[in-house]
């Protein structure tokens, strides 16, 4: 996957790279800061230390061109077209449940929810609803991208649950809101890594950045109302002196 310097240039073109929040939520130890830190920095850690509320960071990468048929001379065109850029902002939050109410105030304005559980834990399957439900009621989108990892798949051995089993388990347990209305497409947006392996993770946020490219041309109005929602807040609280705005 092409990086992107980070020179003058490039920091001339970030005023037009959107940037897409991206938020990874999960059991604790289904390894959602190694899947971050794999991508971003390159680097697996067996070593294990829980998040405490979140954190971001922030990569640009490139996207791929569309492979939507064309003819040859149209591929030629489209080869001399600069690719897609895109800034991912990389929420890591908490797994453990007294983290909750931390973790909770990071989901606002979220583009595309990572939602990650662990193939060797069934406990981590089942609790991708209770996670799912609880970002629906603090993100303040409507409708924002999903994407679903399964992890640790250099464990092969120790595996409980198949991939072919998810969609079944997530969509037909009683829950809030149903995960499946807000899926794109499983066959892309069901996606299983090891976070031991670059080339998988890579290709795992490079469709995150995809799917949260796809869903902001077409959400400016929605993102609007939530821009106008904020502003209607912080009208009100320099309003009222008695309030502080700390």
């Amino acid at each position: 996957m092409a990086r992107i310097p980070s020179d003058a240039s490039t920091q001339q073109t970030s005023l037009t790279t959107p940037t897409l929040k991206v938020v990874l939520l999960g059991d604790s130890g289904v390894g959602k800061t190694c899947l971050r830190s794999q991508f971003v920095h390159h680097i697996f850690t067996n070593a294990y230390k829980a998040t405490i509320g979140g954190d971001y960071l922030t990569t640009t990468i490139q996207l791929p061109p569309k492979t939507d048929e064309t003819t040859p001379s149209d591929e030629t065109s489209s080869m001399n077209e600069p690719l897609e850029r895109v800034n991912l902002q990389i929420w890591d939050t908490a797994g453990q449940e007294r983290f909750n109410s931390i973790s909770q105030a990071f989901y606002r304005g979220t583009d595309v929810c990572v939602l990650c559980y662990d193939i060797t834990n069934y406990e981590s399957v089942l609790s991708l609803k209770d996670w799912f439900d609880q970002f629906m009621q603090h993100c303040h989108v409507s409708h924002p991208g999903v994407i679903i990892v399964g992890n640790k798949t250099d464990r092969g051995r120790d595996r409980v649950v198949d991939k072919e089993e998810i969609e079944d388990i997530i969509t037909n347990t009683a829950s809030e809101t149903n995960i499946g209305d807000y899926v794109y497409d499983w066959k892309s947006d069901l996606i299983e890594v090891s976070a031991k392996q670059l080339q998988a993770v890579e290709a795992l946020f490079i469709r995150v950045g995809e799917l949260g490219k796809t869903i902001l041309s077409g959400a400016d109005y929605e993102r609007q109302k939530l821009q106008d929602f904020d502003n209607i807040e912080l009208r009100e609280m320099n309003k009222d002196p008695k309030r502080c705005a700390c």
